[in-house]
């Protein structure tokens, strides 16, 4: 089991980005009706008043309310269901300082690339192409009538330098059609402990039905966030530094990787999310059970 820790994500962080806004910049010279919506300091506003004009939406709570992110910093934004969307090869250039790991989950794409240069601009330390193809074939059945475009939702790269004044270029191949990705999020890979079996993975479902006095069932669909238990072992040298680590990571959105480089369970074992429980045993002479119970956001 590894956590990567993150690093923080400004606006200021975000050098350029092949994303386009569907929504045009806010000017203070033009006049919004209600129900208009713009872009500004990349948040999606919408006018709560005809006539509106001159009113910064960023400091004018009665005249704009907040809808979201912008398209451009949907990715970034820590929510995972927001996607960042573009056609053809989404790409965004972003700062990060020194990391080892960067991970993008909720993503359609063919196949994913991270560069990794010193400083804007610099030399090329690290560079990394991930094709999505998530189906494997184990027989002629399969490969005749399972799905053929099955395609992973996530990658992580584990292996970058740590390079002070790193900038990366994230690359994401729709082979021809849409990319999106919903989620970005790097920082330093910490161990704690080996993954035990038994691990378990699911989700939490936030649609509701209805049944009305018919009988008549109803849906509606919402959001949805996963969800992973997992049973770990330490060594006791390590105790103290894991509980410290677990104890810094509360109400934290961090990844979690379950799945000890068993890249055919990537999908239910590598979750964005936060711990919701942790509860230390000390089961044997030289190591220790810990139990982690991870949820992850919508």
């Amino acid at each position: 089991m590894n956590v990567i820790r993150p690093n923080a994500m400004t606006k200021a962080q975000l050098v350029s980005t092949t994303a386009v806004e569907q929504w045009p910049t806010w000017a203070a010279g033009t006049t919004y009706a209600a129900g208009n919506r713009v872009v500004h300091d990349l948040s999606i506003f919408q006018s709560l008043s005809a006539s509106n004009i001159g009113q910064n939406p960023g400091t004018s709570p009665l005249a704009w309310v907040r809808i979201g992110p912008s398209n451009r910093w949907a990715m970034f934004d820590q929510e995972v269901q927001t996607q960042t969307i573009g056609a053809g090869v989404l790409t965004a250039v972003f700062s990060t300082g020194g990391i080892d790991a960067l991970f993008i989950g909720n993503a359609l794409a063919a196949s994913v690339t991270v560069t990794v240069r010193d400083g804007l601009g610099g030399a090329i330390v690290y560079q990394q192409t991930q094709t999505m193809a998530g189906l494997v074939v184990g027989n002629w059945f399969e490969y005749f009538y399972f799905d053929p475009f099955v395609l992973r939702t996530q990658a992580v790269f584990a292996d970058i330098p740590p390079v002070p004044a790193a900038h990366v270029t994230l690359a994401l191949d729709g082979g021809g059609a849409t990319a999106a990705c919903g989620i970005v999020s790097f920082g330093r890979v910490y161990n704690v402990g080996s993954t035990a079996s038994g691990a378990r993975a699911g989700m939490i479902d936030f649609s509701r039905k209805t049944t009305d006095d018919f009988g008549t069932t109803t849906f509606v669909r919402r959001g949805f966030s996963k969800r992973m238990s997992a049973n770990v072992l330490i060594e006791h040298g390590h105790v103290n530094r894991v509980q410290r680590l677990l104890y810094d990571l509360r109400a934290t959105p961090a990844v979690w990787i379950a799945n000890d480089g068993e890249a055919q369970i990537e999908e239910p074992l590598i979750q964005f999310g936060f711990v919701r429980d942790f509860g230390t045993d000390i089961t044997y002479a030289h190591l220790t059970h810990c139990n982690l119970e991870i949820e992850g956001l919508i």
